[in-house]
């Protein structure tokens, strides 16, 4: 068996503007740079520190506005092509920082629900390290038989300590220079490279 797993926000869908919208209304001086600093490790832990040293505030209401505006956003056909492919010959997972029902919600509504065998969100824990360990451990799967697909440096250093490979994708959250201080096994821009990319990798 081989594991693939895919990050959601930035990679399955497109939210970057809508987070950044939310969380630039509840703190003003917030900018899109700083927004994707909170990337470079692990988001829970950046934001988190960010709120100690009073530089931040989460919104109370930031899972509903999130929730409300993920359902105005579909999956691009190419990413829903490449889910039913890989669904022949991979076990699918969803690793996430965000809430997991409202990823299942999502799911649901693209007809997708079937696809994945798990949704951990940020519900189960923060820690991605934790949240990939125990995929491993759920379905006996070698690190080597893995792979993580992610838009963010923080996702990448992550995976690194699990021994998953990951690849890249530019289409989300960061560019490449910020993938490759990560050293992922591949970096892709065109969603089309996905699925041929995943296979070479596993």
């Amino acid at each position: 068996m081989k594991l693939v797993i895919f990050d959601f926000d930035g990679v399955l869908v497109n939210t970057t503007e809508l987070i950044f919208k939310i969380l630039k209304d509840e703190n003003g001086n917030l900018t899109l740079d700083l927004f994707k600093d909170f990337s470079n490790g692990n988001i829970h832990n950046t934001i988190g520190d960010a709120i100690k040293n009073n530089n931040f505030s989460k919104p109370d209401d930031y899972h509903e506005l999130y929730d409300d505006g993920l359902s105005t956003i579909n999956i691009h056909d190419i990413l829903r092509d490449t889910i039913l492919k890989l669904k022949d010959n991979y076990k699918l997972s969803i690793i996430s920082s965000s809430w997991g029902d409202i990823i299942s919600s999502f799911l649901k509504k693209e007809n997708l629900t079937n696809y994945f065998d798990d949704i951990l969100g940020f519900d189960i824990h923060t820690s991605k390290v934790v949240k990939i360990k125990s995929l491993l451990e759920k379905y006996n799967v070698l690190p080597k038989d893995a792979v993580f697909i992610t838009d963010s440096l923080g996702d990448i250093l992550e995976s690194n300590e699990c021994d998953v490979k990951s690849i890249g994708v530019t289409w989300g959250l960061h560019d490449k220079k910020t993938l490759e201080k990560g050293n992922p096994v591949a970096i892709i821009d065109d969603p089309r490279e996905l699925l041929k990319t995943i296979e070479s990798v596993l």
